[in-house]
């Protein structure tokens, strides 16, 4: 799957990269390449302070007492990604364009999750179709753990709803937010990260992600890049397919 929609040289020189993520409000994540003239000839990949002032026009401050910069300082950490004077960017080397295009995933995935801030229902992590789904899978004599941590590509724990047990098959199961649109897209936009970082790294766990079929506002974009990744599966219109994927 593509990370660069599109490109195009803005005023300054920099390439300016269009990303398949965006911002709460619907916005496109766009990212910029740019060489400076230094004496090491650093290449950077930024955001250009762009997730800052989303930030602003959403009246969110992330002033240094706040709970909001111990989680930012999670959020860079856990992608190495750095923050300068509003800025989100990372140091890259161009020759190998795996090493760009992880730079590219790395940097998006930091807009998208500090844009979040913006909603204040996700800040407080509360999902109650998560609590729906777990009742199910009591009730449906599911064998399951909850809140696990996966390893990723960035030798990072990466967070899971569930992971659960069949006869012959383990799954990772995450789970939709079902409170707002916005809600749901910020949500998929997250869920992909997690996918896209253990896809593929030393498991063999089926992924599966599950989203309340009273949604109406998941956007196609969203399910064509979490089903690029891992089953979706509705619920609970879909809750016999459901129970059948996680007891084979």
């Amino acid at each position: 799957m593509s990370l660069v929609n599109d490109c195009d040289v803005v005023r300054n020189g920099a390439l300016r990269m269009s990303t398949p993520f965006s911002y709460p409000n619907g916005d496109q994540i766009d990212v910029f390449l740019e060489s400076s003239e230094d004496l090491f000839r650093t290449t950077t990949i930024s955001d250009y302070g762009h997730t800052s002032m989303y930030l602003r026009s959403a009246q969110v401050e992330v002033s240094p007492t706040s709970k909001k910069q111990e989680i930012l300082a999670v959020i860079l950490s856990q992608l190495n990604v750095k923050w300068k004077d509003g800025d989100l960017y990372v140091d890259v080397g161009l020759s190998d364009l795996n090493e760009l295009s992880d730079a590219i995933f790395r940097l998006s995935q930091a807009c998208v999750r500090i844009s979040d801030f913006a909603c204040h229902s996700h800040l407080r992590a509360e999902n109650p179709f998560r609590d729906e789904i777990e009742h199910f899978f009591a009730a449906s004599d599911i064998r399951y753990v909850s809140n696990q941590k996966v390893h990723g590509r960035y030798r990072n724990a990466v967070p899971v709803d569930f992971e659960t047990f069949g006869r012959e098959q383990k799954s990772y199961v995450c789970v939709l937010s079902s409170l707002t649109s916005q809600n749901v897209h910020t949500s998929a936009n997250e869920i992909f990260g997690k996918w896209y970082d253990i896809a593929g790294y030393g498991t063999n766990h089926k992924l599966i992600t599950i989203y309340s079929d009273k949604v109406e506002k998941l956007r196609s974009v969203d399910r064509q890049r979490l089903l690029d990744f891992s089953k979706l599966i509705s619920y609970p219109s879909s809750s016999d397919l459901l129970k059948s994927e996680l007891a084979a």
